[in-house]
């Protein structure tokens, strides 16, 4: 009988011991919960960093776009736009240089700033860019060319059409892209002027229009 006995204890603590090996101990589970805030921590810059890249990589494309959009309009009327600031872009839109859809819509503004704090953000997509008269700088993320004290008589690497406006903060952390009339897109670094002497240490804006410290972009209008 005692064997009995001594057999049935000895499975109940085996089996006691099999359980307990079952699952987290509370110290365990708060380790792999500290284990995570780390990585959680750890990546978030990384994220936020991926996100940043994917905004620029989409607005060098819209830029393109707008490129594109100039060839055409200059092939379809014999001459480049004239107008200044957004409306110099905007009229590629209007005369029908790119189709009158919402995704070129949409194109013709920074991805990096929220539609909703530009005036379009209050409009149908469809009126965005089709009364001239009626567009101002607060249309878009973007400034174009200067036509009235900088007239462009024709495309050219050397020239600068548009570029992130950057007002009133930067459209990017970090970075600037200007679109040349050779359709290259050009990527601006804060960091890369700084070392260069063009911004100060301290600074972390890139002014854009006849403030600039850069002759190109002195050629645009945030109007």
């Amino acid at each position: 009988m005692k064997h009995v006995l001594d057999v049935a204890h000895a499975r109940r603590r085996a089996l006691a011991a099999r359980r307990s090996k079952v699952g987290f101990t509370l110290i365990e589970l708060l380790a792999v919960i500290l284990i995570i805030g780390i990585l959680a921590v750890a990546l978030l810059p990384m994220v936020t960093g991926a996100i940043e890249e994917a905004k620029v990589t989409a607005s060098e494309a819209n830029l393109r776009n707008v490129y594109s959009s100039m060839l055409i309009y200059e092939n379809k009327y014999g001459r480049l736009p004239s107008k200044s600031g957004v409306r110099f872009f905007a009229e590629l839109y209007q005369k029908k240089a790119m189709e009158q859809t919402k995704t070129n819509a949409e194109r013709l503004t920074c991805p990096g700033v929220d539609i909703g704090a530009l005036t379009i953000g209050d409009l149908p997509w469809e009126e965005w860019w089709t009364d001239l008269d009626a567009i101002d700088g607060s249309y878009s993320a973007y400034a174009g060319r200067d036509c009235k004290n900088f007239p462009l008589r024709k495309l050219s690497g050397k020239e600068v059409l548009v570029a992130t406006d950057n007002d009133p903060y930067m459209n990017f952390e970090t970075t600037t892209l200007a679109l040349y009339g050779d359709g290259s897109v050009h990527r601006l670094e804060v960091g890369t002027l700084q070392d260069e002497g063009i911004l100060d240490l301290e600074e972390t804006y890139l002014a854009v229009g006849p403030d600039s410290p850069l002759e190109d972009l002195q050629k645009l209008s945030l109007d």
